[in-house]
């Protein structure tokens, strides 16, 4: 039903109402048989983004309402359906990960790699690079990112356009999943 449910991803975020175990490390497949920590970066200052993403994932096209809030201490991510039903809710904050649901999770795209799409497509500081294993790159212009492995294979390239705010992305491709994510902006 909802983009990217078939990336092999297990996801192990704290559900709000299971009295706040602490759970082990988030990690994200970074390729197919490679993971990664789940990285945590924060952001400058508070900004909140109104976006329709519309993911191609093998040909089948999805689209989904999220709201991005980015803040001092992480990020905050509501994903809705096109008619304003909720589907999820997921805080990123202090390099801590807890999440709400009201659908299956099994309906819902692997959240931290939604989390890393994100990361990476707002990071306009290239913190990230920092925050990854020293295998991967990421190179970053005004107008495109692309993460690589150091032997030059690409993971990702992202787009980015000009907007009122400055530049934004409206296009994220994952080359090693086969998924690319259109974004439009809402005012």
């Amino acid at each position: 039903m909802f983009f990217l449910s078939a990336c092999s991803h297990t996801s192990k975020v704290t559900d709000q109402n299971t009295a706040g175990l602490e759970q082990s490390p988030e990690y994200i497949n970074i390729e197919k048989n490679a993971k990664i920590p789940l990285p945590f970066i924060s952001f400058d200052r508070d900004e909140e983004y109104r976006q329709i993403l519309t993911a191609d994932y093998n040909g089948k096209k999805n689209s989904l309402l999220c709201i991005v809030k980015l803040n001092t201490t992480g990020l905050n991510l509501t994903g809705l359906t096109l008619s304003s039903l909720p589907l999820f809710n997921l805080k990123y904050e202090k390099g801590k990960l807890v999440g709400s649901y009201y659908v299956p999770k099994s309906m819902l795209p692997p959240v931290n790699q939604v989390l890393f799409d994100i990361m990476l497509a707002f990071d306009q500081k290239n913190r990230l690079s920092e925050e990854i294993t020293k295998e991967y790159i990421i190179h970053r212009d005004d107008n495109a990112v692309t993460l690589s492995k150091l032997d030059g294979k690409e993971l990702y390239n992202i787009e980015y356009a000009q907007y009122d705010t400055g530049s934004l992305p409206v296009k994220i491709v994952n080359h090693e999943f086969n998924y690319s994510i259109n974004l439009q902006y809402i005012h």
